[in-house]
């Protein structure tokens, strides 16, 4: 190869000159002991580096090593301070300083005449890369009854007339084959050859130097064009046709197409997670920019760490949310913003690198509402991004869960297609992100399975989590990347919910969308009954959009009802209606109007037929205990489910008795139990997640498992032990005292 280290300078790009007076010691060599390194040449912190005791009186001095003065370098003439230098590839006489983008192949005149140089092309080399009248190595491609096919390198073709052949052998494709070139014509990608009778030569490879290509400098303009691109494979698609790269540089992502024969795998020793550096030419696909593979190779050793540690600052330079505060004033948000912060660009990370997200949620109004506002969000980042039309599809979903907690049937599907993705597709293992639910220890035998996969966990939860480590970590942050809860600033306040969270999370990650999502909240805590301030404060933005209190109402109703149907389906292009995402009131109010009378006699049907079974006493503490036993009293398969029809259940006897009135209603099952209390049994300090632990150490034979909130969840037992299970539970009622105030 022509281009060298400079032998002037052996490649350092200056060279010595003089010398001068060292400023460090003044001249004299030495300096005291007591001198602070640190002060005077950066990085050296002791005299341990120069090998001296720090014990002395003087030491050496260590800029001019006791010499007292120092060198003084100018640029290098030969190399014009680039340390490289264009050499002929022959003899090595230099020519003149190289720089990144110039030509790599030079041979003297005095060597051109001296020998015949015959010169073989690297595979970056193209048409207009092939001179007239010079000679050059080749591969018979084919033999037709009109002339031989000659390829220079993997896209370089060419002919040799018949007439032109020598004729002295069997031509056979494979064979090498010396030629020398009549005619080139790039603009239609042809050349004329005629067979060279050389023997004696002298072989000159040509590498053709190209810049490193921004993966977003990319455009139209560029068609046609070679580059030369450096970035880390994302996913890798074996096609009909050709195999197709996913590449990111950090600065943007691209496709690479390279093709080896139809259905076959192209370039098998490069995986994802490897960094590759591409050349192609700049071609487009669906209407959208392309590589067409020329030549592609793994990198290796410091070259692929220095690319690696590029694409790591650029994407997270890129990923790094902007401060634009919250919608509403709050002390718990603004404590909480490192975390949403950090969410946030977890997730435009995954965005910007092309990895898939799965989001999981909750299948309630306040789940849907957190889920869908990251969706909004998170979808037009993917398309902006991603060379592929579908992206959106590919590289996010969204799957409600009925569960309150991210139960094993659920994870072990999420892992089982994660992972034929990736062996069939492959896609990089994606980024989960729970809202909603996932954040209390009942979550963490599910978390144990996914970082056995290295996956990466969000979650945006406000249950509590139960069981804590210190006064500001649970027992499940162990297991996650981060965990947006606002337990860890106020114990006990639920009342923030996961919606509520989930929308300035979205915003973070994608600020544009806020005018879209920011009525979400008060749908959410509508849904979860929330009587936070900031609940008062997010009513505004609805108001804003056309909708009162009783229009909340009426969507959470809605949402509960459309959800219970659509099972384990995400309900999209139902939900966005419902929700008032596509900015359509009109169509919203027909859907919305439309179902809820549906809903509300479907409600009120079933609460004429279970009310006469519900057992309504007021203990000896004064709170109203209902009860009823849901397998017996309520229909089966049907809307409203358990846990809705007891929220039925207790809404009847609070507009009786009223919000501030102590009472707790209970509807039981086989094995199962659904909880909901009131405000007034705050006066008893009632706490559902604590009862739960004294059932659990009490009857630890019978399976005990569940809570949620303070004032609303469920409870799981073996179905042998209901009896002994249910009677605990009324004997910690019958326990709880009213706090004098």
């Amino acid at each position: 190869m022509a281009v060298k280290d400079c032998p002037e300078c052996d490649g350092a790009g200056k060279i010595k000159v003089g010398e001068k007076e060292c400023e460090v010691c003044g001249g004299w060599g030495y300096v005291p002991a007591d001198f602070k390194l640190s002060e005077h040449l950066k990085g050296y912190r002791n005299l341990e580096h120069f090998g001296v005791d720090e014990q002395v009186d003087e030491i050496p001095c260590p800029e001019c090593h006791g010499k007292g003065v120092v060198p003084v370098y100018d640029t290098c003439p030969t190399c014009g301070g680039t340390g490289k230098v264009l050499a002929c590839d022959i003899c090595g006489r230099v020519k003149e300083p190289w720089e990144p983008g110039m030509e790599t192949t030079w041979v003297c005149p005095e060597c051109e005449r001296k020998f015949k140089v015959v010169y073989v092309l690297d595979n970056a080399c193209d048409y207009e890369d092939v001179e007239i009248g010079s000679y050059y190595k080749g591969i018979i491609d084919r033999v037709e009854r009109f002339g031989v096919f000659v390829r220079l390198n993997k896209h370089v073709l060419g002919l040799i007339k018949k007439k032109d052949l020598l004729g002295k052998r069997e031509y056979v494709p494979g064979q090498e084959i010396i030629v020398q070139v009549l005619d080139v014509r790039p603009d239609k990608r042809e050349i004329d050859f005629l067979e060279a009778p050389l023997t004696k030569y002298r072989e000159v490879h040509v590498k053709k130097e190209l810049p490193v290509t921004e993966i977003s400098q990319l455009n139209e303009g560029m068609a046609g064009k070679t580059v030369k691109i450096r970035g880390k494979v994302t996913q890798i698609q074996v096609t009909g046709g050709p195999t197709v790269f996913t590449l990111t540089d950090g600065t943007g992502i691209t496709w690479a197409a390279a093709f080896e024969a139809p259905g076959v795998r192209a370039y098998p020793n490069i995986n994802v997670g490897d960094i590759a550096e591409v050349i192609g030419k700049v071609s487009f696909h669906a209407g959208k920019i392309q590589i067409e593979v020329i030549d592609m190779a793994r990198l290796w050793g410091p070259e692929a760490a220095e690319v690696k540690r590029k694409i790591e600052e650029e994407l997270d330079r890129k990923a790094q949310p902007e401060d634009i505060g919250f919608l509403v004033q709050s002390e718990v948000l603004e404590k909480l913003k490192p975390k949403i912060m950090k969410a946030a660009f977890m997730i435009r990370r995954a965005i910007f690198e092309g990895r898939p997200i799965l989001l999981r949620h909750h299948a309630d109004t306040d789940g849907y509402t957190a889920g869908v506002a990251l969706e909004t969000a998170i979808v037009p980042l993917i398309e902006s991004v991603a060379p592929d039309p579908d992206a959106r599809w590919h590289l996010f979903k969204r799957r409600p869960s009925r569960a309150p907690f991210y139960e094993l049937e659920d994870v072990l599907k999420d892992i089982i297609f994660m992972m034929e993705d990736h062996m069939r597709f492959g896609d990089e293992l994606p980024l989960i992100v729970i809202v909603d639910n996932g954040g209390t220890s009942e979550d963490i035998p599910a978390y144990k399975r996914l970082k056995a996969y290295g996956v990466q966990i969000v979650v945006i939860d406000h249950h509590d989590p139960r069981d804590w480590i210190s006064n500001d970590r649970a027992a499940v942050d162990e297991y996650i990347d981060v965990h947006v809860n606002p337990h860890h600033v106020k114990r006990g306040y639920y009342e923030l919910t996961a919606g509520m969270l989930a929308t300035e999370v979205a915003r973070y990650v994608n600020p544009a969308v806020e005018d879209k999502i920011k009525h979400l909240p008060a749908i959410a805590g509508t849904g979860d009954r929330s009587k936070a301030p900031e609940f008062y404060q997010y009513l505004k933005y609805a108001k804003e959009k056309g909708l009162d209190e009783e229009d909340l109402k009426r969507i959470s109703e809605v949402i509960d009802h459309e959800a219970y149907f659509w099972k384990f389906m995400d309900g999209r292009g139902i939900i966005e209606e419902i929700l008032l995402i596509t900015g359509n009131l009109e169509r919203h109010r027909k859907l919305v109007n439309g179902i809820y009378p549906e809903v509300k006699e479907k409600q009120e049907r079933v609460l004429r037929a279970v009310l006469p079974h519900v057992k309504s006493v007021v203990l000896p503490n004064g709170i109203r205990f209902n009860t009823i036993d849901v397998e017996l009293y309520a229909p089966k398969f049907d809307y409203p489910s358990p846990g809705k029809l007891s929220g039925l259940i207790h809404d009847h006897f609070k507009d009786q008795y009223g919000e501030d009135s102590p009472i707790l209603t209970l509807a039981y099952g086989p094995d199962f139990a659904v909880v909901r209390a009131s405000d007034g049994m705050a006066l008893y300090g009632f706490d559902l997640n604590a009862i739960v632990k004294v059932l659990q150490e009490r009857l630890p034979d019978a399976g005990v498992e569940g809570g949620g909130h303070s004032y609303a969840g469920s409870i799981k037992f073996f179905e042998g032990k209901r009896k002994e299970v249910l009677e605990a539970l009324a004997k910690e009622v019958l326990k709880l005292k009213r706090v004098a105030q």
